[in-house]
């Protein structure tokens, strides 16, 4: 397997590990704190003539690397199906009650993750045999889902702004919105949108629902927005402020890599 010249895994726990998890496709990324100029992400899909978690396996044993003691390693689920509960209302018991309140037919184990800055919990399924598999099998991992990053990514450019601001990520044919009132979190939703309609309509429902403003508060984009170009200039004709995300990650990317790394990915690298 090619990985660059500059990433020797004989000193592995120099290095971070981020391994995303898609329903259709499996992708990770390494970089090192310590040095800028050490980077690489790979992304590829996965068999039809196996199961996902064969899959998982096949892939994580062809790879032969991921078994070893990396300084950090963080599993990103990427999926539509989280819901957010408050602190005062958490009950780590009730965790599959909360969960499938919201999500009938989801099926795996549940899990938790805390975006610092904010007293809510979020509630995440994944397939219960990848789970166990590469809690085994990855030396300590945490596991996040990507909405998580991104809200924390996004709480972090809100800084010490008041006001409504809504950020929409375009991603693996998915829109996640996250709205905001000053630096109150007020929404997080994921949605299938293959078509641009799809992701206009959603974002406007948001907006609708959550008392916006057309021409006062902020829209601001990121993700895959090349692909999205058609979207967008709809969205101008509807929204007057619309932006683009600005990140400044701490490592050094092509222009080509920073338009199209996924921006949970990203979120990770501008820390």
């Amino acid at each position: 397997m090619f990985l660059p010249e500059n990433i020797d895994l004989a000193y592995s726990e120099r290095y971070n590990l981020s391994i995303r998890l898609l329903p259709n496709g499996f992708s990770f990324c390494i970089y090192c704190p310590g040095d800028p100029t050490i980077f690489h992400f790979q992304e590829t899909g996965l068999s039809g003539k196996l199961s996902y978690i064969d899959n998982i396996k096949k892939l994580i044993f062809d790879f032969g690397f991921f078994s070893q003691a990396f300084n950090q390693i963080r599993v990103i689920v990427v999926s539509p199906f989280h819901t957010l509960v408050p602190e005062a209302y958490f009950e780590k018991k009730r965790v599959e009650e909360l969960f499938r309140f919201n999500f009938h037919e989801a099926k795996g184990i549940v899990l938790t993750d805390n975006t610092p800055g904010n007293d809510l919990q979020t509630l995440f399924n994944i397939d219960e045999e990848v789970y166990s598999f590469l809690s085994r099998n990855l030396w300590n991992p945490a596991f996040h889902h990507h909405s998580s990053l991104l809200t924390q990514l996004f709480m972090y450019q809100r800084d010490n702004e008041t006001g409504k601001c809504c950020f929409a990520d375009f991603h693996d044919n998915y829109v996640t919105i996250i709205s905001f009132s000053g630096k109150q979190l007020l929404s997080i939703n994921t949605f299938q949108a293959i078509d641009p309609y799809e992701a206009i309509y959603f974002i406007a429902s948001v907006w609708e629902k959550l008392g916006f403003d057309q021409s006062r508060d902020r829209l601001i984009l990121s993700g895959d927005t090349d692909s999205q170009r058609a979207t967008v200039d709809m969205l101008r004709k509807l929204i007057r402020q619309v932006e683009y995300l600005e990140l400044s990650p701490k490592v050094i990317l092509t222009e080509k890599q920073k338009s199209t790394l996924p921006t949970d990915i990203l979120a990770g690298l501008c820390v």
